[in-house]
């Protein structure tokens, strides 16, 4: 399963689902990323890096993606556009010169007022730790030029139009993915992780291209702080269900739902604490390149980093607890059996080691704080062991 986090905002949108509104949940749609996506779609001819990917997800994804389908067959005689061809030398040149792929994009286009706006929410400047400060100022300016091309390709081909005609499948699809998220879970979330967020946003994508397999889809997540100090953070979902009839939207699946949603969100909660920490994970750096562990989370999901692959445990172990207090038994064993078989080896000894988090609220106040001892399971590894749980799996 290919995953990949960062990214958020609570933009306007014509249609909007609320769980509760004391839960500051819902689920939408934003135009920024949307169009993103659509540019993306136009610019596959131009890639250098993963041009064969990004033909084959336009080939595979439009077979049973209606929106891009029609996005194709609305839009193809833009394909050796400006917008296509900077798009994808946008996304060579992330790959190519800071290692990013395109889910760094999110968090800038959310932080970017909603097309046809041209204004911003609030200051955005990317980071990377893996970054100079440097390196980081040049993708900053790289991204807001580009986002200014972006909004006046909006406007001056009409793309809300693309919109209008298709309200009422992105409504469906808003519809039908609302049905499949639990009440009540990001209080849950709160709970475990002893601090809130201003609002939690589902943002459905059927523009985003990812190859549906076993009704597993991809999940961008991301967040932005607002001028007044408070946080929104998101979910970006691509289909994950492959709509082959009428009543269909592309999210009609609820362990996948529920698993995106808790699990994007969970890494506002977790990548703040494990990242601001990467001298503590010294050893742990080596053992991920020695040990099998680097390519067997590069082949779970892109995960090629020893930061990335200890935040995705700990996400993933926020994902299972949440279930727990929830009292969803049946949801948090089907977890912990899934991410298992997904090379995630350092659950069980991370969850003998929250014991002591969970019994001593009193002293450990949020998750943050207990994050510390966590990253002790990593340090106090060993190739050994890392190999022969990896080999283990396999059997």
């Amino acid at each position: 399963m290919k995953k990949i986090f960062v990214v958020f905002v609570f933009l306007s949108s014509t249609f909007s689902f609320s769980q509760k509104n004391i839960s500051g949940f819902s689920v939408t749609y934003n135009k920024n990323i949307e169009t993103y996506f659509l540019a993306e779609i136009l610019s596959a001819e131009h890639r250098k890096n993963n041009k064969d990917f990004e033909l084959y997800k336009m080939k595979e994804c439009s077979v049973y993606q209606p929106v891009v389908k029609a996005a194709l067959q609305k839009y193809e005689r833009l394909k050796n556009s400006d917008i296509a061809v900077s798009t994808a030398k946008l996304n060579d040149i992330l790959m190519e010169k800071y290692g990013s792929g395109n889910d760094v994009l999110m968090k800038p286009l959310m932080y970017h007022s909603e097309f046809p706006a041209t204004d911003w929410i609030n200051n955005y400047q990317f980071d990377n730790n893996n970054l100079t400060s440097t390196q980081n100022k040049e993708v900053t300016d790289l991204i807001k030029n580009y986002l200014s091309e972006l909004s006046k390709f909006y406007s001056q081909e009409n793309i809300e139009q693309f919109f209008k005609e298709n309200k009422n499948f992105y409504n469906g699809g808003i519809n039908e993915y609302s049905k499949q998220i639990p009440k009540g879970f990001t209080k849950a979330m709160e709970q475990f992780y002893g601090e809130r967020f201003h609002s939690y946003t589902v943002l459905i994508s059927p523009m985003m291209m990812w190859p549906i397999e076993d009704h597993e889809g991809r999940g961008i997540a991301t967040e932005v702080v607002l001028k007044s100090g408070k946080k929104n953070i998101y979910e970006i979902a691509s289909p994950f269900v492959k709509v082959e009839g009428q009543g269909q939207f592309g999210y009609d699946n609820q362990f996948q739902a529920r698993f995106l949603s808790v699990h994007e969100f969970g890494h506002s909660f977790v990548n703040k604490e494990v990242y601001k920490r990467k001298d503590q994970l010294v050893k742990f750096k080596d053992l991920f390149k020695k040990s099998k562990l680097k390519e067997a989370m590069i082949k779970t999901g892109g995960y090629g980093d020893y930061q990335t692959c200890v935040a995705e445990h700990l996400v993933r172990l926020g994902e299972i607890q949440t279930a727990r207090i929830q009292k969803d038994t049946e949801r948090a064993n089907k977890l912990e059996e899934y991410h298992l078989k997904n090379n995630f080896i350092f659950l069980p000894q991370l969850e003998e080691k929250l014991r002591e988090y969970n019994s001593n609220r009193e002293k450990y106040k949020t998750f943050g704080e207990f994050v510390p001892q966590l990253l002790e399971v990593f340090e106090n590894s060993s190739v050994e062991f890392i190999d022969h749980q990896l080999n283990s799996i396999k059997k």
